[in-house]
């Protein structure tokens, strides 16, 4: 089979590695992979992409966000040269010539170069991933004659996306052949907010557990406090946004380290200025906080030298398998994959109960505590039950195995049989 996916890019979140992983296993099994990017300019996992894998990119650049040692990947990079161009009464049929739902033009743009690539290359089947991937994926099933099978996978919730997104997508989705989703509650989620049947969606859970995961748990950590026999050290990852709700958590940490000495680790990207601008109106210290630094919020709670942010890490595995605790703080998610990564390091985990993943990981709270979105004090009390009391560390890596490889090659597998047919 001739398989591709469609991503944004290669930045460090836990889609993008999770499609790596499935393009490894599906290789393994004979299968042909094509990997189509968006953007190229944001590369954080070049040493994961599968030497077999084809790589396509309607533009080819790099800028300072890229990796340095990505040059291998961007020269692999096929540039595609959209057509169709002058369709747009075909896409604006397909949108039901509702203005408001006209996307932006860098998203028609690579519409036409996702269509290009169709029937150039002529895939078996197409599988989209996350939000923009989608919409061009569904527009250029507009712009050929016959379009192969595509199976858009949602990651994520979409109740808290943008109005016109969801409008797009009620126009569009008729052109997909089958769904996939990365947790149940993220399939019933789409259902209630898009109105795609239930028996169009098949749950896939994310491969998380891979087999390479306990010779980076061996590796040295790359981060001081783990060298100094100190403090209990409490760890946390995740792009620095909104949705991963850091002010709450950072509330909670204080309260916790007022009762007993312990450490916090934030990994994660640093956020824009629109995004840093938002954290600071939920914490609502705007006449306090400088908009130029995230740390400045560690400041205001006066937690400098408890709490770290050291950034991008390739290998968080390392970090996990000697942390006391792991804890997400997010508002939503989809199936989070660090969660299960923190599982199989064997960590204790706490975790907001947000829709939808948590819960379906940690068995409704039987691995860890799940707490309400937004609340401190119940974040603290939990946090500082589970380092008391943590669980037996092989029960956690044993339902990590569950998210293996092996099952969502199978699942996916299974699927573009049933649909190529």
């Amino acid at each position: 089979m001739h398989i591709a996916f469609i991503l944004p890019s290669l930045a460090g979140g836990g889609a993008e590695r999770s499609v790596l992983t499935l393009a490894r296993g599906l290789i393994d099994r004979g299968h042909a992979v094509d990997l189509i990017l968006s953007s190229s300019t944001q590369i954080f996992y070049p040493k994961e992409v599968p030497e077999e894998v084809r790589l396509f990119a309607p533009r080819i650049t790099s800028d300072k966000f890229t990796k340095e040692n990505a040059a291998d990947v961007l020269a692999r990079l096929v540039r595609l040269r959209p057509r169709w161009r002058g369709n747009w009464p075909r896409l604006a049929s397909a949108l039901h010539w509702n203005p408001l739902g006209v996307p932006a033009a860098s998203r028609l743009y690579q519409a036409c170069a996702i269509a290009s690539y169709m029937v150039d290359e002529k895939p078996d089947c197409v599988l989209p991933v996350l939000q923009a991937p989608h919409i061009a994926t569904l527009l250029a099933c507009h712009l050929v004659k016959e379009s192969p099978p595509v199976i858009p996978c949602f990651r994520n919730i979409v109740r808290f996306r943008h109005p016109g997104y969801k409008k797009r997508y009620r126009c569009l989705w008729e052109s997909a052949t089958h769904f996939t989703a990365v947790s149940h509650g993220v399939a019933d989620d789409v259902v209630a907010e898009i109105g795609i049947p239930l028996e169009k969606i098949t749950t896939v859970y994310n491969p998380v557990f891979t087999p390479d995961l306990p010779a980076k748990m061996k590796m040295p950590p790359d981060h001081p406090w783990f060298l100094d026999n100190g403090s209990p050290i409490i760890l946390a990852a995740g792009r620095l946004t909104e949705q991963k709700d850091y002010p709450t958590l950072l509330r909670a940490f204080s309260r916790l380290s007022s009762q007993r000495p312990c450490r916090l680790i934030i990994l994660g990207t640093e956020p824009s200025r629109s995004k840093l601008r938002r954290l600071v109106q939920i914490l609502k210290l705007e006449d306090r906080v400088s908009q130029s630094k995230l740390r400045r919020l560690v400041q205001i709670l006066k937690l400098e030298d408890r709490v770290s942010f050291p950034g991008w890490t390739e290998n968080p595995f390392a970090l996990m398998s000697r942390a006391s605790l792991f804890v997400l703080s997010s508002r939503y998610e989809g199936l989070p994959g660090v969660l299960v990564q923190a599982l199989a390091c064997g960590c204790p985990c706490v975790s907001t109960d947000c829709p939808a993943g948590p819960a379906e990981i940690l068995q409704n709270g039987k691995l860890g505590p799940l707490v309400p979105v937004g609340n401190e004090v119940s974040l603290a009390e939990a946090m500082k039950r589970t380092l008391d009391q943590p669980p037996d560390r092989r029960m956690l890596q044993q339902r990590a195995a569950f998210f293996s490889i092996e099952r969502a090659v199978n699942a996916y597998e299974q699927l573009i049989l049933e649909v190529t047919r």
